[in-house]
C-alpha cells in the first residue's frame, strides 16, 4: 500500500508541476495569480522535502510522513484555488482551461437535433429492411413464374402425349 501512496504522491505532484509551468507559461493571461502560485511551490517544496527526509530516516519516518502528508493537503488546496483562479480568468468556456486540467463548459447539442437524428436513423433502417423484403419478394415472383411455365410445359408435353 506504501508504494502505490508513493506512485499516486509523484502523479499529483507531476500534475502540480505541469500547472505551475502552465500558468508561467500564461502570465499574461493570469496575472493575479501570484499569490496561489507562490503557495503552491512553496507546498510542493515542503511536500518534496518531508518525502526526502521520510527516505531518508527510519526513525522519524512516521513524523515525515505526517508532515509530508499535512503539507501535500495543503498543496492540493492551493492547487484546486490557482485552477479556480484560471477558471475565473479566463472565463469557464475558454478552451485554454484544458491546460489547466480544467474542463471548459462546452456547448451541448440540442434535444431536438438528437431526437431528429434517432429518428432518422430508424427510418434508414426501416427502409433498409424494406428493401431488403422487397428484394425477397421480387426472388420469390421470380421462382414462381418459373414454376408456373414448368407446370404449363409439363402439361403440353402430357396433353401432346397419346394416351397408353
Amino acid at each position: 500500500m506504501a508504494n502505490e501512496t508513493s506512485r499516486a504522491l509523484g502523479a499529483e505532484t507531476a500534475n502540480m508541476r505541469r500547472i505551475l509551468v502552465t500558468v508561467t507559461e500564461n502570465a499574461a493571461a493570469l496575472p493575479d495569480v501570484s499569490v496561489e502560485r507562490a503557495v503552491l511551490e512553496r507546498e510542493l517544496a515542503a511536500v518534496e522535502d518531508a518525502k526526502n527526509r521520510q527516505d531518508a530516516f527510519v526513525g522519524g519516518k512516521q513524523r515525515a510522513t505526517q508532515d509530508m502528508r499535512e503539507a501535500f493537503g495543503r498543496a492540493r488546496e492551493a492547487f484546486l484555488q490557482l485552477q479556480s483562479a484560471a477558471k475565473f480568468k479566463l472565463g469557464p468556456h475558454n478552451e485554454k482551461l484544458v491546460s489547466f486540467q480544467v474542463k471548459p463548459l462546452r456547448k451541448r447539442g440540442s434535444r431536438l437535433a438528437a431526437k431528429i437524428k434517432r429518428q432518422e436513423e430508424a427510418l434508414a433502417e426501416q427502409e433498409a429492411k424494406l428493401q431488403g423484403k422487397e428484394e425477397e419478394l421480387a426472388q420469390r415472383r421470380q421462382d414462381a413464374d418459373f414454376l408456373k411455365r414448368e407446370v404449363e410445359m409439363l402439361k403440353r408435353e402430357a396433353a401432346a402425349q397419346p394416351a397408353r
